[in-house]
């Protein structure tokens, strides 16, 4: 790669004297701020609709599982077998 020489004026683009004044400074900063203030409002907003949102579509009654009484069944199934086997051997 060949070697250039510097360029004459590189930073001659930035004057310091036709940087904002102080009044400049001191609007553009409250219109920052105030742009902050809404931005940071419209995400308070945001999230309180999300909340909202999540909260109304909660399905206010909990699903229950497929087979929530296979305990009972279980129990009531060896009841009968037993009671079954009972019978057999008391009527043979």
């Amino acid at each position: 790669m060949a070697v250039l020489p510097k360029h004459p004026g590189h930073n001659s683009g930035y004057d310091p004297s036709q940087d904002m004044t102080p009044e400049q400074l001191h609007r553009f900063g409250k219109v920052a701020r105030q742009a902050q203030k809404r931005r940071d409002e419209i995400a308070r907003k945001e999230s309180l609709l999300r909340s909202a949102r999540e909260a109304a579509l909660k399905p206010i009654i909990v699903p229950r599982k497929e087979k929530p009484h296979t305990v009972r069944y279980v129990v009531w199934l060896i009841v009968i077998m037993l009671c079954s086997l009972w019978l057999m051997y008391m009527s043979g």
